[in-house]
């Protein structure tokens, strides 16, 4: 639902800082979650704590996640691979804040993250969560390209998803009424957004607050499995969110997507097809400011890591 006119924050300071749960579920994220935790000691915003949840790593970056020595980082693991929306569930239930904040192992989050989004959501308590808009960078932490963050509409989050799912900081209770489903594999994110866009008051930071790992689009048996279930969701909540008429345009949308997507990757060039649709240049000003951060990030210790 789109939020008008909304209180920014500044200036004064909050008279009450709320406790923020970062959740990282992770599955053999190698040398990325290094990044993803320095990001999080790294952020302007104190009150925090970090749960770090295996999935069934087998690379080492579990060894490497308890060494961490900071009473606010917990490590947990189970031994099982249940999946990515089961430990995003089991986050929100371990959490002890009154905020939740998603992020992923390969990604990083910018030092302003917590602030500006804690800020927000303190200046509106109308509001369910906040997301953020991203710097995009590649598998050698260099930034490559702009993914703004805007409100979207109701069609955009049935065709798009809308909102960047990590970036997303969420009362706790927002996400107990709203649990993951199970039943989208691949695409778990945007039935949550659809399912809750006309009940929930989701705001984007149009700023890129974070910074998304792109290895390029899903390839093979993981892009139909995506397109797939894109396509089971319009059509379950379409009709109600945008009428038929629409949601039949959604859905021959989506196969179209899903065919141009598979001819594209039989001539190998389906990352710079998906790029041109999705992500904006970066500016100088803007390629600037993601090296400052992502070189602030690094330099920053852990408790425990020699760094």
């Amino acid at each position: 639902m789109a939020v008008e006119k909304l209180k920014t924050g500044k200036g004064g300071r909050m008279k009450h800082a709320p406790f923020v749960s970062v959740g990282i579920p992770f599955l053999n994220p190698g040398p990325y979650l290094d990044l993803a935790v320095r990001s999080v000691f790294a952020q302007t915003y104190p009150n925090w704590e970090l749960i770090l949840v295996d999935d069934g790593s087998t690379d080492g970056s579990y060894e490497r996640a308890t060494a961490i020595q900071d009473p606010r980082v917990r490590v947990l693991r189970d031994g099982q691979n249940k999946g990515l929306p089961a430990r995003l569930n089991e986050i929100v239930r371990l959490a002890k804040g009154e905020l939740v904040a998603r992020m992923d192992a390969d990604d990083a989050m910018h030092p302003l993250r917590l602030e500006k989004q804690v800020g927000l959501l303190q200046a509106n308590p109308e509001l369910d969560g906040v997301t953020t808009g991203a710097y995009l960078i590649d598998a050698e932490d260099k930034p490559v390209a702009l993914l703004p963050g805007r409100q979207p509409s109701a069609q955009e989050v049935l065709a798009r998803g809308g909102f960047l799912h990590p970036s997303l900081l969420a009362h706790k209770a927002w996400f107990e009424a709203h649990p993951y489903s199970l039943d989208y594999p691949r695409a778990e994110d945007r039935e949550l957004f659809v399912r809750t866009f006309k009940t929930s008051r989701l705001h984007v930071l149009p700023e890129p607050f974070y910074f998304y790992r792109w290895f390029g689009v899903p390839r093979g048996k993981a892009l139909r499995t995506g397109y797939r279930n894109e396509r089971k969701i319009i059509w379950r909540y379409g009709p109600e969110l945008v009428g038929l008429a629409q949601t039949l345009s959604l859905l021959a949308l989506s196969k179209g997507k899903e065919v141009a997507s598979l001819l594209a990757e039989k001539v190998g060039l389906e990352n710079r097809f998906s790029r041109r649709r999705r992500f904006a240049t970066l500016t100088q000003d803007q390629y600037k400011d993601a090296l400052s951060a992502l070189e602030a990030i690094k330099a920053t210790p852990v408790p425990g890591w020699e760094h």
